[in-house]
């Protein structure tokens, strides 16, 4: 007689299974507030709600590990809503605030083209974790949320008015388009992915600090953060170079002596 198999807890595999998703629809929520505060030309205020869906959105991913309950629901409903928030809402931002007073229709193609290559990085994303193709402590490409951040930092840093000059205005056009090449760009970025459980509470601890201070200097912690993680592949690779030539200078052969005797006459 076939043994039985002994039926599955549900309740056990379930009862943490929602709480990731109410931070994946909390960082929705803070997308369309986004979306309204730039509609009515309150800018800074709509890159603080980007910034708080940009935590929420590392709340979920950490409390799934942390729990594990990740599933493909999950990853397909963050992808979603990270296409809404970090994708159209900055999207809009670029072309209503960097290019409010000229140039509107290159502002319109600087938007579409960083809604372009968000929704591009967020499908690429999901065919290379569905495929296994990279580690999982890798991002190919500049993630989403980060490169909202970035399009979001001038506007904190000018507190939140538009740039006037139209140098200015050109600066952050190629600003946006250089953001949007960096999400589809083959650069690796690193990441914490399924790490252990005492990791996942060093990564909350991290993150509560860094909320900390992004409630105590916004305007400040949020372009040095951004930045320091947006050019940290230039360094590690020049890092790389720098000590590889080291090495290979060390391990290169002397040249061999060269004689100085009396020349000989005939």
């Amino acid at each position: 007689m076939k043994k039985k198999k002994a039926p599955r807890d549900r309740s056990r595999l379930t009862r943490f299974f929602f709480l990731p998703s109410i931070f994946t629809t909390l960082n929705l929520l803070l997308g369309y507030l986004a979306l309204m505060q730039v509609m009515k030309g309150r800018f800074t205020t709509a890159v603080l709600l980007i910034t708080g869906a940009v935590i929420m959105d590392g709340f979920d991913g950490t409390i799934a590990r942390l729990l594990k309950s990740e599933s493909n629901f999950g990853v397909q409903l963050d992808s979603l809503t990270d296409g809404v928030t970090f994708g159209l809402v900055p999207a809009i931002l670029i072309s209503s605030w960097g290019f409010q007073n000229a140039y509107p229709q290159i502002g319109q193609i600087c938007g579409f083209l960083y809604l372009s290559a968000g929704v591009i990085r967020l499908a690429r994303f999901n065919v290379f974790k569905e495929a296994d193709a990279f580690p999982a402590n890798i991002f190919i490409g500049l993630p989403i949320p980060v490169a909202a951040m970035a399009v979001g930092s001038p506007v904190l840093l000018r507190g939140g008015t538009p740039p006037q000059l139209k140098l200015q205005i050109v600066a952050f056009a190629l600003f946006s388009f250089l953001i949007s090449l960096l999400m589809i760009s083959n650069i690796h970025y690193r990441t914490k992915k399924k790490v252990g459980t005492r990791n996942s509470l060093q990564a909350l601890l991290i993150l509560a600090l860094m909320i900390a201070l992004l409630v105590l200097y916004p305007g400040t912690t949020i372009p040095v953060l951004t930045l320091i993680y947006v050019v940290s592949p230039i360094f590690i690779f020049l890092w790389r170079k720098i000590r590889h030539r080291g090495r290979s200078a060390e391990k290169a052969p002397s040249p061999p002596a060269v004689e100085t005797g009396e020349p000989r006459h005939g």
